[in-house]
């Protein structure tokens, strides 16, 4: 059964019931044409929307207009998806030389963006009280789908597919901290861009702007 027969539908409620035939079945589709790697980028970039508006709550604060802050979600999104693919990346690496994998870097791309889709409901996120409850557990849910694809696609035992995970997990971090600041000073550049306001994202700064625009809109109110 490949990618296409499957459907996207399918394949995210098999990842959402940590099922390893969610990703097994895509094996030969992510060799021979990469479509299930493009549905892995797909959901991935869902999951990354689905974040995007559980977070949106800077950009309400920081009263971003309508038109912006649907760009500005959509940006956010991208984003999300360029720092996944970089950590896919990373993790393959660390599979094939240290765990020994030899499976291609589509093939793991598919499987660990598949393995997002618990975070298609990070939008959760948003609620107050639950949201926190909600982001844990599906951080869990997804660490776990990690674990699962990786080992399931790139044929390793769950130790080795979790310590690939960390380790690329680790490499993709100091990248950030290193070599990667100029990206992702343009990818914060990017936002405020579209945003039209340089956003305030320190939630101390946060917080005072949200009691600011609550004073004002009393003494409106007077």
């Amino acid at each position: 059964m490949d990618a296409v027969s499957v459907g996207i539908t399918e394949v995210i409620g098999r990842a959402l019931q940590l099922r390893p035939e969610a990703f097994g079945d895509l094996h030969g589709e992510l060799h021979s044409g990469g479509s299930a790697a493009r549905m892995g980028i797909w959901i991935a970039l869902l999951a990354g929307l689905s974040q995007a508006i559980g977070q949106a709550f800077v950009l309400f604060v920081n009263r971003v207009q309508p038109l912006r802050f649907a760009i500005s979600l959509v940006i956010e999104a991208l984003l999300f998806v360029s720092g996944f693919l970089v950590w896919a990346s990373s993790t393959w690496l660390v599979a094939w030389l240290v765990f020994g994998s030899r499976e291609a870097l589509p093939a793991l791309i598919g499987a660990l963006g598949i393995a997002h889709a618990p975070q298609l409901f990070a939008f959760f996120g948003a609620l107050p009280y639950l949201g926190g409850p909600i982001l844990t557990l599906l951080s869990l849910w997804t660490a776990i789908a990690f674990v699962v694809g990786v080992a399931s696609v790139a044929d390793l035992s769950p130790w080795s597919a979790f310590g690939s995970l960390v380790v690329g997990w680790l490499v993709m971090y100091g990248l950030q901290r290193t070599a990667g600041q100029p990206v992702m000073a343009l990818g914060r550049w990017s936002l405020d861009r579209a945003a039209g306001v340089p956003l305030i994202r320190d939630s101390r700064r946060l917080e005072s702007l949200l009691q600011a625009g609550a004073l004002s809109k009393r003494e409106w109110r007077r």
